[in-house]
């Protein structure tokens, strides 16, 4: 396995990442983003360069990722996407503070042994670059991945109105994004083919639905930022778009299935209990109570004002303020 296609297939994931940290700085300068207000989101997107900039990131990340996969198996590449969960990490922590619970801790070891599973699965004998499946097939088997979770986002934040009414959680948009991205990486696995032949790559079909389905992905992705921490967000689209990638992708580009059923098998499993495991809720806001001190607890992207007597939900920085004069 070359070591140049394993770094490339590193650092792609990596660059992923330092986009979206870069996703994270801008959404505690924008207004609140819902997926009902496409025009509104659009527009503040657009005129955030902190944002802009962060999608040239993973547009970078995305280069990467093709030069890396006309090198290696998607099998072969699998462990080094997982491992840059690591860099998603340190960004996480190390430079944007964020804190982790014992369970999202868990959470990432879970992946974090489902990668090393991955990497000491022997690799099988199919080329990478050796694709027979028509360009169309591939399109129509990625088109309900791309649809079905913008339906459901765009349903679910609609109904979710009213006082009592929770919105759609960050993790539940990281899963919608994670079927958007691993439908978008479906497309670059299906492009990294036809690198040899750029007529060929120009008018195949796989670049176009990239362009089309990679922004509908950063604009949910900026969502679940606004109402999750990146690090949660992160480890979930993640997480989903990798096991996306790897039970779709095997069987519609004809990749050699793992000679080691059994810890291919236990590698899922650990993935899918890692997104299972995530808190999917973030707590009720509860009104305010003007008699009695309250504490301010910071989500990511919210702002909420609780009784001092409520529990500090965990993961979330708090502080006491004095009690408030009644009008």
């Amino acid at each position: 396995m070359p070591d140049r296609y394993q770094l490339l297939a590193f650092l792609s994931t990596g660059a992923y990442f330092a986009g979206l940290a870069l996703f994270k700085s801008a959404a505690s300068s924008m207004p609140t983003l819902e997926g009902s207000r496409p025009r509104h989101l659009t527009r503040t997107l657009l005129t955030s360069k902190r944002w802009i900039a962060g999608s040239a990131v993973i547009g970078t990340g995305a280069a990467a990722q093709v030069m890396a996969l006309t090198g290696l198996r998607l099998l072969e590449a699998l462990p080094m996407f997982l491992a840059g969960l690591g860099v998603l990490l340190l960004l996480a922590v190390v430079v944007l503070g964020e804190r982790l619970t014992p369970r999202e801790w868990g959470c990432a070891a879970l992946l974090a042994a489902a990668a090393f599973l991955l990497l000491r699965i022997p690799p099988g004998s199919r080329a990478p670059g050796d694709i027979g499946t028509p360009p169309p097939l591939v399109v129509a088997v990625a088109l309900p991945s791309l649809l079905v979770p913008c339906v459901m986002f765009l349903a679910s934040d609609r109904a979710r109105r009213g006082a009592h009414a929770r919105p759609l959680t960050g993790v539940a948009l990281a899963v919608n994004v994670g079927l958007l991205t691993g439908a978008n990486e479906l497309m670059l696995r299906g492009a990294a083919s036809l690198t040899d032949d750029l007529g060929a790559l120009l008018t195949a079909p796989y670049l176009y639905v990239f362009a089309v389905a990679a922004p509908l992905a950063m604009g949910q992705l900026q969502i679940a930022l606004q109402r999750s921490r990146l690090a949660v967000a992160g480890l979930v689209a993640t997480a989903t778009a990798k096991t996306y990638l790897f039970l779709v992708a095997t069987p519609l580009y004809g990749e050699p299935w793992p000679s080691e059923r059994g810890r291919a098998a236990a590698a899922l499993a650990l993935t899918i209990l890692a997104v299972a495991a995530v808190p999917h809720h973030e707590p009720r806001t509860e009104p305010r109570d003007r008699e009695r001190g309250t504490t301010i607890y910071v989500l990511p992207g919210t702002y909420r004002e609780e009784p001092s007597d409520k529990p500090r939900p965990d993961g979330c920085d708090w502080f006491d303020t004095p009690p408030k004069p009644a009008p």
